[in-house]
């Protein structure tokens, strides 16, 4: 067993050194679960400038219907609201940001209000009064009735006739 968890850690460690050297060549891209970074900032923001102003995700009708409150995304690293329009969210780089004025879920969708159901079509080839399927139900279940019933007879009559007879002794 020690010499299994041996060879298991030391493909462990080659995994992970084999990782390692290709995240390097990569220079900080995302390798497998793990993020190397080389080098200094990556974000694509100049750091002399000033740091973005915090943005408001409006408030938003989601995809099942649900009023989702608007939010301010005012963590420091995560300042401009990203995502779709069904689904947002705060990030860190200002590529993925959500132009809100495209979205259209800022009302309450029709199917969303609540009201009298729609109509069924009404079918005409389904006639409730000719419907059998109740009928076999209870046929079924009455025949199933009767042979328990007649089972159970059975078996005391057969226990009866099987008992040894006793003889009639008068007391005298």
């Amino acid at each position: 067993m020690e010499g299994f968890l041996r060879l298991l850690l030391g493909y462990l460690v080659a995994d992970l050194g084999a990782l390692l050297g290709r995240a390097q060549e990569k220079g900080g891209q995302q390798v497998g679960g793990l993020v190397m970074l080389s080098g200094g900032n990556q974000s694509g923001l100049d750091p002399s400038e000033a740091p973005p102003t915090p943005e408001e995700c409006r408030g938003y009708f989601d995809v099942m219907g649900q009023w989702d409150p608007s939010f301010n995304c005012s963590v420091r690293e995560y300042p401009f609201c990203c995502g779709t329009c069904g689904f947002r969210f705060c990030c860190k780089y200002p590529k993925g940001r959500l132009d809100q004025d495209i979205c259209t879920n800022y009302n309450k969708p029709r199917w969303v209000s609540p009201g009298k159901p729609p109509m069924r079509p009404i079918d005409s080839s389904h006639d409730p009064t000719r419907d059998k399927t109740n009928l076999i139900v209870y046929i079924i279940c009455g025949v199933v009735a009767v042979m328990v019933l007649v089972g159970i007879f059975t078996k005391l009559g057969l226990e009866k006739a099987h008992r040894p007879q006793r003889e009639h002794m008068s007391r005298e």
